[in-house]
C-alpha cells in the first residue's frame, strides 16, 4: 500500500491524522508487534515526520526502488508492543 499527500495538501495535519488513523486500527485489532515503512533515503522531512510518531530506521535496502533516484529506501519501524507480550484478548 502506498500512502501519501500531494504536495499542495501538506503541512495542513492531513497526513498526520492519516497516520494516526493507521496506527488507531493497528493498535485496536491488537494483533501488530511491530509497523513497518519505507522511505527513500533522501526524503528527510517525511524520515523526520515518521520519528514523531515513534518510527525508527532499522534497515537501509539498496536499490530498493526501481525508477526513482536515489533508489535506496530506508526501512523504518514502530514496535507497537514487545515480543510475548499480551494484547489483553482473552482467548
Amino acid at each position: 500500500m502506498t500512502l501519501g499527500c500531494l504536495y499542495p495538501y501538506r503541512r495542513l495535519g492531513i497526513g498526520t491524522l492519516m497516520v494516526q488513523h493507521v496506527l488507531y486500527y493497528v493498535e485496536q485489532d491488537g494483533n501488530f508487534d511491530s509497523i513497518f515503512l519505507h522511505v527513500q533515503v533522501n526524503n528527510e522531512g517525511a524520515i523526520d515526520f515518521y520519528k514523531k510518531f515513534g518510527f525508527e530506521i532499522v534497515e537501509t535496502k539498496e536499490h530498493y526502488y526501481k525508477r526513482i533516484e536515489p533508489a535506496d529506501a530506508h526501512v523504518l519501524q514502530k514496535t507497537l508492543r514487545k515480543k510475548g507480550q499480551s494484547n489483553g484478548n482473552a482467548e
